[in-house]
This record gives C-alpha cells, structure tokens and sequence, in this order.
C-alpha cells in the first residue's frame, strides 16, 4: 500500500469529518453551551461522544453503505421524529436552568459527580446517533470514491481522518464555550444558556416539521 494512497484518504477523512460538523446546527450550539455552563475539561466527554457518533457512522458507511442507506431511508420519518422530541427536551432543560436563580445553578455544579462525564457522552453521543443524515452522507462519500476506499488500509486511514475532525472542531466550540464562561458574569451565562435553549427549540420544531410535513 502506497503511502500516498494512505495519506489521500486520511486528507479526505478529514475533509468529510469537517463537511458534517463545520454547520452550526443544535448539536453545535449544545456544545457551545456545554463549554460555557461547565467548563472546558468537563465538556470533553461530550465532544467525544459527538465524534465517536460521528466515527461509527463513517464506519458502518464504509462496511455496508450500500446495504445501511437505503434501509434508514425506509425508516421514513421516524428517526428525525425521534431526534427532534429528544432535542426539544433538552431545549427545555436549557432554558428551565438558564432560569434558576445563580446559587442553584452553582450548587448543581459542584454537585455533579464523577459519572457525570459519562452520562454527557452518553447523552451527546445519544443524539448523534438518532439523526440519520450521517449515515447517509458518509455512505454517499463511500460510494462516490469507490472501490478504493473499502480496502483495510485505506478504509481505516479515512475513518482516523473522520474521527479527528470531528472531535477536533468538537473540541473548539467547547473550547469557546469556556473562554465566554471565564469573561461572562453570571447573568451573561444565564443569558446565553436560555438563547442557546432557544436555538435548540427551534432546531427540535424545524426538525418535526420536516419529519410529519
């Protein structure tokens, strides 16, 4: 195997691991208030669980794209009926906290334990994986490069590239989450957290729409 071959798919891991994260949807904007409301170390887990998502889609495109794609497209509705109920819960998760008064909200911080790290991945990764449009984007990459990709080597060079971009733009927006949160006031954060929320909802009501339209 050429080294060449190898590093042409990791670059065009990397470029399709960028073309699913780069637009801001509610994920994104979740993420951003993740890195505000808990910090930059404690909102690793949920950029993880993003990308991981994000990893096993690419995965499960290179393994049986062809067989997986249409078999999600004859779920129909109900996956993104799925994600957008999910979405709208936490919206209103977000925008009930973005309303406790601040020594609540504190108090709950100090509170979480030291599962909570596994309880955001879980939760991000969660709902990652009930949106469908991964799976479909990356199984329309898979087939539009061919045979080629489906090699071991190759395959595995693309999916390293996926998971990195991923996890790396992951990683910035909770990244400028945490810079608003150190040069925020309390009141700002709140601000920000019921915007954020609101974005969420309407993210969630656009999803349904689309979903029973």
């Amino acid at each position: 195997m050429e080294p060449s071959a190898l590093a042409t798919a990791f670059g065009a891991g990397i470029l399709a691991g960028l073309g699913a994260v780069l637009p801001l949807g509610a994920i994104g904007v979740m993420l951003l208030h993740e890195g505000a409301s808990r910090g930059w170390r404690r909102a690793v887990p949920a950029a993880a669980g993003v990308g991981t998502a994000d990893l096993l889609f690419a995965v499960l495109a290179l393994a049986a794209g062809s067989v997986l794609t249409p078999l999600v497209a004859q779920w129909g509705r109900w996956p993104a009926a799925v994600g957008g109920v999910l979405l709208l819960v936490v919206a209103v998760v977000m925008v009930r906290n973005g309303f406790r008064p601040v020594a609540e909200e504190s108090d709950g911080a100090d509170a979480v334990g030291d599962g909570a790290g596994w309880a955001r991945y879980a939760m991000f990764f969660g709902l990652t994986a009930v949106n469908p449009f991964p799976l479909v984007y990356f199984g329309a990459i898979a087939v539009g490069m061919g045979e080629g990709l489906h090699r071991p080597p190759v395959a595995t060079a693309f999916t390293i590239g996926v998971g990195i971009a991923s996890v790396g733009w992951n990683l910035v927006l909770v990244g400028l989450g945490a810079v608003l949160r150190a040069r925020s006031t309390a009141r700002m954060r709140r601000i920000v957290t019921v915007a954020g929320g609101a974005i969420v909802a309407v993210a969630a009501v656009v999803v349904l729409v689309a979903a029973f339209a």
